[in-house]
């Protein structure tokens, strides 16, 4: 037998081989795309719909480089599913590329069958995300409930042509607008006179603006800048104060109470925590 038809022989082997094995290949990878897909199609009858993706394969070469496969749960080409990429980048040449995301039985066969490691892993994320997001969720609708009533109010009232705010209390000079816990309101840099008239204007301008002010707990001059304190759980009011029409008129306010140019900035106060400011002064 020449070398030439050793070769033949060798190839032909092993090619009978292959095509054996490449059956079993094919059979055992369909079994694993119907397992994920019995998984996949339980997580869509959650009707999660959050994004969530973690690793089980790295490759980091230096500290600032990354490399890695992930599994996660995701939207792809409008069809939410379990999903596979790859990411890599350079952290001080803020780059980062990736290649997909696959659609599970879309992906490369074997990213398919390193990513079944990280399903468990998967599904303990997606969980601890929508523990989460359910809390911010409530968090916010709070807020929003807070607000609406608010704002509901203030809208009551103008249709009554009555004044919203509270009135002020009997030492308080007759313009000012103030709330009946303007007292406790703490101003650092200017006087709180000139609270009452920034506040007095705010009504006269924009009642809405007025409401909301009345909402802040302290109130800081500190060179240029007059800050402006919402507490945490007033977020949704302080963001309102940060408009493109409430902003300006407050700037202008505390320019013309305050002699001097000023600008307005709404800051979210610190919690309390045991009885004193973590947050500083």
């Amino acid at each position: 037998m020449t070398s030439s038809d050793s070769k033949v022989t060798k190839v032909e082997t092993h090619f009978k081989a292959l095509s054996s094995i490449a059956s079993s290949l094919n059979t055992a990878s369909d079994e694993l795309t119907k397992t994920v897909v019995t998984l996949d199609e339980a997580l869509k009858k959650l009707n999660i719909g959050l994004t969530v993706w973690v690793t089980f394969s790295s490759r980091a070469v230096e500290d600032w480089e990354y490399d890695a496969e992930q599994i996660g749960y995701t939207k792809v080409q409008s069809k939410w599913g379990i999903a596979l990429r790859h990411i890599w980048g350079d952290d001080r040449a803020d780059v980062q590329y990736i290649d997909g995301p696959w659609l599970f039985n879309d992906a490369p066969r074997d990213m398919r069958i390193g990513g079944v490691d990280g399903i468990p892993e998967l599904i303990e994320a997606l969980a601890r995300e929508a523990i989460e997001t359910t809390k911010r969720v409530r968090d916010k609708t709070h807020a929003v409930r807070e607000l609406a009533g608010a704002i509901e109010q203030i809208a009551n009232t103008q249709k009554k042509g009555t004044n919203p705010l509270p009135p002020p209390p009997a030492s308080a000079p007759p313009t000012g607008p103030c709330p009946e816990n303007h007292e406790s309101v703490m101003t650092t840099g200017f006087s709180a006179e000139q609270l009452l008239e920034i506040l007095a204007a705010a009504r006269h301008r924009h009642i809405l603006l007025a409401e909301l002010l009345g909402y802040a707990v302290r109130w800081q001059l500190n060179h240029g800048d007059l800050r402006i304190y919402f507490p945490a759980d007033k977020r949704p009011f302080a963001e309102m104060v940060e408009g493109r029409e409430l902003l300006p008129t407050i700037t202008s306010i505390a320019r013309e109470v305050l002699g001097h140019p000023v600008q307005v900035v709404v800051k979210l106060d610190p919690p309390i925590i045991g009885g004193s400011d973590k947050g500083g002064k």
